[in-house]
């Protein structure tokens, strides 16, 4: 599915300015990003570009979610995360022309805003800007290391507890508008594997869930050795 692009310079200016990277950025500069940047439109499962693709942007979520992705040798799809707004995703291909190292689809109907790098280049040369920038790669770095240990460190059910703190912080109702395949790539499982731990939750009384509604048991969090 071919992108949608539009030009929307104060849309784009009040995104970037949330975004934590251009955050507290000189708002001559943060003018000049939103006029150079372009609006993408994706429908839910339209994807943006795929993992070997040339890069050449850098973008910003302004609404939906976007899944970023790998594929192993077998084909099979490993959710690396799930961007939100008004999170930044692309950087990788900023420092040097190459390919995304992944493949990105939305997961619901998003909107983006999509920078180029030869602009991106030129804001690099402003140093407070470019000190901002590599404190939220390191920020990053810290994320992907704590994404690995988790999918090391705890088995599926205790995956899926911490995703599902992440989404409803310490409330027993929430509402997880994702399809149970992205939550399953999301804890690094199969969709079956997924079904079977819900059912088991469910006969436990440990969980409900019908369609969007998720309701955990009372003293849950507790139990699980987090604070309500």
């Amino acid at each position: 599915m071919t992108p949608l692009v539009h030009y929307h310079d104060m849309e784009s200016r009040d995104c970037l300015a949330r975004a934590p990277l251009f955050e507290g950025i000189e708002p001559a500069l943060l003018d000049r990003l939103a006029r150079a940047s372009r609006r993408v439109s994706l429908e839910r499962g339209g994807v943006l570009f795929l993992e070997g693709d040339p890069g050449s942007e850098l973008y910003v979520v302004a609404e939906g979610a976007v899944r970023l992705y790998k594929l192993s040798g077998a084909g099979q799809e490993t959710t690396v995360r799930i961007v939100e707004p008004p999170e930044i995703f692309g950087e990788a291909v900023f420092f040097q022309e190459g390919t995304y190292p992944v493949s990105a689809v939305a997961v619901r109907y998003s909107a983006l805003y999509a920078i180029s790098r030869s602009t991106f280049r030129t804001l690099l040369a402003d140093e407070p800007f470019r000190d901002e920038f590599i404190a939220s790669l390191v920020m990053k770095l810290r994320y992907l290391s704590g994404r690995l240990h988790d999918l090391t460190a705890y088995d599926v059910e205790e995956r899926f507890f911490r995703f599902v703190r992440a989404q409803c912080g310490g409330a027993l109702r929430c509402s997880i508008d994702l399809p149970k395949k992205e939550i399953a790539a999301a804890i690094g499982t199969t969709p079956e594997t997924l079904s079977r731990l819900i059912l088991r939750l469910r006969e436990r009384g440990d969980i409900e869930w019908k369609g969007k509604d998720l309701r955990l048991r009372e003293g849950l969090w507790k139990d699980l050795g987090a604070d309500d």
